[in-house]
């Protein structure tokens, strides 16, 4: 193992592990890079951020909400406190935390039964209220907005030039379907966004990016909460709308069934029910031509395209729906 890795398991006061092994199926769509850490029988899972990531105010909330969601009793991959303070190392440019492993995996590319979408909506529900007990706010929600500008940008011009570009590596006619799909849904999605766009909200602090990939199931229950690199102040009906519609694509019901499972823990009201449905709305709009962007004229580069294929095909069975 690297003298780099072993410098940063110092400021764990873990001196000498056992095993440090790459862990590739945790490379993620965000640049993150994951080694599996053995220490006798304890296991931990080392990350390594994308270069400038977290953001400041994302660490900041990572570092207040995380450890008092596992006070609590939810299970969530909270980074362990290092012996200088805090919970993230600085070393060679990049920041670096050390959770524990988390145990059982995600539901991907199948399915939800109905038990394990009921403890997800619950664990959400709990986490938001949780999470609300320790920063609360009113303003605009960011979220909104983006999405509100996104489209008034496609619309002037670039999702024309999204159209004409070639995206080397990505699955034929997943371009075609998700630019021809914003053409005709982009005018009524922007007129909708505007209409709330400018509404005060209630903001808590986010997960922002919590779906399937994310959330790890031990049989039915809900055994682990990984990736916080989003986390932001913001509407909670963001979250509920990222994680159902990452279920959605094989059965469109449970939005309705996961809302009412939310909503046995945590009330939410007509207007907010309303825009959990608009969040998802944008995404099924939004979401594939947003990987256009990333893939076409931001040139990003994405070391798993047979996973990024999976993810966009996923995305496309939304827009058959």
């Amino acid at each position: 193992m690297s003298d780099l890795i072993i410098r940063v398991l110092r400021e764990y006061d873990i001196q000498q592990p056992d095993g440090v092994i790459a862990w590739e199926a945790g490379q993620s769509f965000s640049g993150s890079d994951h080694w599996k850490v053995q220490c006798g029988n304890t296991s931990y899972c080392l990350k390594r951020w994308p270069a400038a990531k977290p953001a400041m105010r994302t660490k900041r909330l990572i570092e207040l909400v995380t450890p008092e969601i596992q006070r609590h009793g939810l299970p969530i991959a909270t980074p362990l406190e290092c012996r200088r303070g805090g919970r993230f190392v600085f070393e060679q440019d990049r920041w670096w935390d050390l959770t524990p492993w988390q145990v059982g995996a995600p539901i991907k590319n199948q399915p939800i039964s109905r038990t394990r979408l009921e403890n997800a909506m619950q664990w959400l529900a709990s986490y938001h209220g949780l999470a609300g007990a320790q920063r609360i706010e009113n303003g605009r929600s960011q979220a909104l907005n983006y999405r509100y500008q996104l489209c008034q940008t496609l619309v002037d011009g670039l999702l024309s030039r999204l159209s004409q570009w070639d995206y080397d590596g990505l699955a034929p006619g997943l371009p075609e379907l998700f630019v021809t799909y914003a053409q005709k849904s982009l005018p009524e999605l922007a007129s909708l966004l505007e209409q709330r766009v400018g509404f005060e909200l209630t903001l808590l602090p986010v997960l922002a990016d919590v779906w399937s990939d994310h959330v790890f199931f031990h049989g039915d229950e809900v055994s682990g909460v990984i990736y916080f690199g989003a986390m932001k102040m913001d509407s909670p009906c963001l979250d509920l709308a990222r994680l159902l519609g990452s279920y959605a694509g094989f059965d469109a019901t449970v939005i309705a069934e996961g809302i009412k499972y939310y909503c046995a823990v945590r009330d939410l009201d007509e207007k907010q029910i309303a825009l959990v449905e608009l969040f998802d709305r944008a995404h099924v709009v939004l979401a594939g031509v947003q990987w256009l962007i990333w893939l076409g004229p931001e040139q990003r580069i994405f070391k798993q395209m047979p996973q990024v294929n999976q993810h966009l095909q996923n995305l496309a069975r939304r827009i058959d729906q």
